[in-house]
């Protein structure tokens, strides 16, 4: 069994996402679980564009109520699976109205199993915030009334490094929710795009990866290829066939912004991400008028890091998006934010965090969404 972690408020999206893939998905509350094994959780790394990491369980969840016990079963799973000799682990542990709460000391018999059960030693790391040392092997463990799920990671890195990020401008947006905007948004990649608020141009360049249906996961590594039962040669047949997929960028992705830095970073990330999108430097009030149809998106300054009057910006970017009637809105709004974006005309369609601040996606109404890889 995987389960595809997302941000809060995205495991709708994720799920779509799975569906699309040809898999079957739930959406729970932190993610989608999925059927399936290592096979599985090598396409959804490749593919999902909206996930934090993909965990795969070690078997079934057990019960345990003092340590003897969870020895005893922990070490019944197949550690082995995941490790080889001379890799090091790492744990991430959460208890929750179980007897066993203190997590230092359940991930310390965790550990204790796993050497038991593989049967050579294996040196333990400490995992820092949500990931470990790339030369560890995470497993997350989850102890809930007195409940025992323990899983391994098999992203490392996570997701929304895609491996193109360089420069950053303020308060970047991360690529997993830029993703679930614009597939929020019903960006299938057939239109025109302009992201007129463009940052350091992640959103323009999802934007574009989505129309050259580009595996996000392509260009990067991954925690189950140091598995021992990994297979090389099934992983390149899974990046063959994902290149095969992949087509010119056939419609114009446009990215601005007024601060020269800005625009300087999104063209240095934009030709890492070798996603060949226009980026010009004007001020949100000069952006041209346009007759047809595509999808304007953005994400719109807010937060303590950022000085603007976030009412003023949305009222320009309506002002702006006058010129194109007939092209559709999308934007990632603070919720405190959120009103002035509702009196242009959008409906919030997922609420999420980004940085630790409460946001809502808000779109036009006839968006419909896009999931298409």
């Amino acid at each position: 069994m995987l389960f595809a972690v997302c941000a809060p408020g995205l495991p709708p999206v994720t799920a779509e996402e799975v569906r699309a893939l040809g898999l079957q998905g739930r959406a729970l509350p932190g993610g989608v679980e999925v059927q399936g094994d290592l096979p599985e959780a090598m396409r959804l790394n490749l593919w999902l564009r909206t996930a934090t990491r993909v965990l795969l369980r070690l078997g079934e969840p057990f019960r345990a109520t003092a340590f003897p016990e969870l020895v005893r079963k922990a070490s019944a799973l197949p550690w082995e699976r995941f490790v080889r000799k001379g890799t090091r682990v790492a744990f991430r542990v959460t208890c929750r109205k179980s007897r066993l709460y203190h997590s230092g000391a359940v991930a310390e018999r965790l550990h204790a199993a796993l050497e038991a059960r593989i049967g050579f030693p294996i040196p333990l790391a400490k995992a820092e915030g949500d990931e470990a040392p790339e030369d560890a092997q995470l497993f997350l463990a989850r102890f809930e009334h007195d409940v025992c799920t323990v899983s391994a990671d098999t992203s490392g890195v996570l997701l929304h490094q895609r491996g193109w990020r360089g420069p950053q401008a303020k308060a970047p947006l991360r690529e997993t929710l830029a993703a679930a905007l614009l597939l929020a948004a019903g960006h299938a990649g057939s239109e025109p795009f302009c992201d007129p608020l463009c940052g350091s141009g992640t959103v323009a360049i999802e934007a574009g990866l989505i129309a050259m249906r580009r595996a996000p996961g392509a260009g990067r590594q991954f925690a189950f290829q140091k598995w021992p039962e990994f297979s090389a040669r099934q992983w390149e047949h899974l990046i063959s066939d994902a290149r095969k997929q992949e087509r010119p960028l056939a419609v114009r992705i446009e990215a601005s912004d007024q601060d020269a830095g800005a625009v300087a970073a999104a063209r240095e990330n934009a030709a890492r991400a070798r996603v060949p999108i226009e980026v010009v430097q004007r001020r949100l009030a000069d952006l041209p008028s346009d007759p047809g149809s595509g999808l304007l998106a953005c994400n719109p300054p807010y937060g303590v890091r950022i000085e603007a009057d976030v009412k003023r910006v949305l009222r320009e970017l309506g002002d702006a998006a006058k010129g194109r009637p007939r092209w559709r809105l999308a934007v990632v709004a603070a919720e405190a934010a959120a009103t002035g974006a509702r009196e242009l005309g959008l409906a919030p369609v997922l609420r999420t965090q980004n940085g630790g601040i409460p946001v809502e996606v808000l779109v036009s109404p006839r968006a419909e969404p896009a999931l298409k890889l």
